[in-house]
This record gives C-alpha cells, sequence and structure tokens, in this order.
C-alpha cells in the first residue's frame, strides 16, 4: 500500500528536497505552499507530487491532509505548533526545529522554541523533531547566498568575531532526505541535530566560499564593539552578536539513523549552491 504525505513549506529549498525524496521513496506526497511559486510548482508537478496552497493560519490546510500517514512541517516550530491543535490523525509528524536550542539555550528566541518542542513531544508520541545546524545549498537561503555574492564582488568580507567558532553547514537536500526518512512508519521518535560531514572554523568556512568563486578576497575579523554597534542599527540582532564565538556544530540528542546522516561534503555543496544562482564554481571551470 503506498503511503502519503502531506508537507508543509514545499517552496522551500528544504520543503521541496523533503517531497522529492518521499517521491523518490515511492509517497503519495501533497506539496503545500503559502506564496505560488511557478518554478518550484513545476518541478514538484515533474516528480509526481500534487501541489496544493496553503496559509497554516487559516484552516484549509486540514482538509487535504486528512488521511495523510505523514506530517512534514518545514516551517516556523512556532507556527507549526499552532497549526497542529487542529492537526488531523497521522501515523507521523516531523516538525524542523533549530540546533540553536541547544547551543544558545538562554536565548529567548530560543528558550520559545525548546517550549514548544517539548509542547509537541507531551502531545504527539511520534513526532520527529529535527534540528538542523546552518542550511545551504539553494539560493533560496539567503545567509550563504548573501555570503557567496559578497565573496565574488567585494574586495574584503568581514568576518563576525575572531574566527575560531566552529560550524558544521547540512546541505538542504540531504536535510530534506532526512525528513523524508523520519517520515517512514518504523523511523524513531525524537529530536535529532543534523548537521553536514564538515566541521570547519567560521574562519575556513568563509575561505571555502572564496574558494568556491575562485577569487581570494581578504577575510577580515569584525571585533566585538563592532558587532555591538552593528546590532544598534539593526544589521545584527543581540542574539546574533553573542553567538559569534560559539561553536554551532550539531549538539546530539537523539541517535539520527546512520542511513539518514548527511554526506554532501561543504565544497561540493558550495559548489553546488552557486551552480544554482547561475554561477560557474572554480573547480568546474576550464
Amino acid at each position: 500500500m503506498t503511503r502519503r504525505a502531506f508537507v508543509v513549506g514545499a517552496g522551500g529549498a528544504v520543503g521541496e528536497a523533503a517531497v522529492l525524496a518521499l517521491r523518490q521513496a515511492g509517497w503519495r506526497v501533497v506539496a503545500s505552499m503559502r506564496t505560488r511559486r511557478d518554478d518550484v510548482a513545476a518541478r514538484l508537478h515533474a516528480a509526481g507530487a500534487e501541489v496544493a496552497f496553503h496559509t497554516l493560519g487559516a484552516s484549509d490546510w486540514a482538509a487535504d491532509a486528512a488521511g495523510a500517514d505523514a506530517l512534514i512541517f518545514v516551517a516556523n516550530l512556532n507556527l507549526t505548533r499552532a497549526a497542529l491543535e487542529a492537526a488531523p490523525s497521522a501515523a507521523r509528524i516531523v516538525a524542523f526545529s533549530s540546533n540553536n536550542v541547544a547551543a544558545d539555550a538562554d536565548a529567548a528566541t530560543y528558550q520559545a522554541l525548546a517550549a514548544n518542542e517539548a509542547a509537541l513531544r507531551a502531545r504527539f508520541a511520534n513526532v520527529a523533531i529535527i534540528r538542523p545546524t546552518l542550511i545551504y545549498g539553494d539560493p533560496r537561503l539567503v545567509t550563504v547566498t548573501r555570503l557567496l555574492r559578497w565573496a565574488q564582488t567585494l574586495p574584503v568580507l568581514p568576518l563576525p568575531g575572531s574566527g575560531g567558532a566552529r560550524v558544521q553547514p547540512v546541505f538542504c537536500a540531504d536535510l530534506g532526505r532526512a525528513a523524508a526518512g523520519l517520515a517512514a512508519p518504523d523511523a524513531p521518535a525524537g529530536v535529532f541535530a543534523v548537521g553536514g560531514p564538515d566541521i570547519v572554523s567560521m574562519r575556513q568556512f568563509y575561505a571555502q566560499i572564496a574558494a568556491t568563486m575562485g577569487r581570494t578576497p581578504a577575510i577580515i575579523p569584525v571585533p566585538r564593539f563592532a558587532l555591538h554597534a552593528a546590532s544598534l542599527f539593526g544589521v545584527l540582532s543581540a542574539e546574533q552578536v553573542a553567538r559569534a564565538e560559539h561553536d554551532r556544530t550539531a549538539i546530539v540528542q537523539d541517535a539520527l539513523p546512520a542511513e539518514l546522516a548527511p554526506r554532501t561534503s561543504l565544497q561540493d555543496g558550495l559548489a553546488q549552491h552557486f551552480s544554482a544562482m547561475g554561477g560557474s564554481p572554480a573547480g568546474a571551470r576550464s
């Protein structure tokens, strides 16, 4: 019997990747998006998914989700929890949170996410919560897209903090594959931190971004006093300033099944990200 999934947030990079991974695994999929994106809808239709348009704050999504074996919410967890108050029954629920719930537990933003994680786990015994690290691999993911654009055009890359903090970026297609795998009825419930296979310092991360462009801009650390000044003008949030020197590697909660572990290297993932932006990565040039 073919399983059926309902995916919220299918218009985004990770949501689209989850839909494609589910289709490759043989699921019937309703791909729900809030904003009409004709290019994404065309790709999802071509993959055999049904595309629908909903807003989580409305109630119309629940009717299209009725009867689904799995509900996958690639959306802000606060919105997900509110929407699930009216959720139809499903054998499996997959929701997205943030690795910063563990890495930056004292910040108000992540305390709120932690509270919503706890509420979902108390209500749904079958929920799998994914805590991704920094997500990249698609132009819709603005943080790394912006850095790639800067590295392409600027002689200097400003690096928040000293650059010694470690990061573990995760490729969006790997994240979609993990979400699809956790939707399976025999997959474990729990909270799963998901980061990529490469752990690098922020300076190394910026250097790899520059290398993808085939350029060598100067990477200049921005001291804390300058970061605080940026927060006063709204360029950075106070929470972002506080995290500048903190590691943002995946903090394991429950063990992710080994077959769902991300496998795209940072070098390959950045090359794919830049290619999707219309660029030609340095390693691909003749």
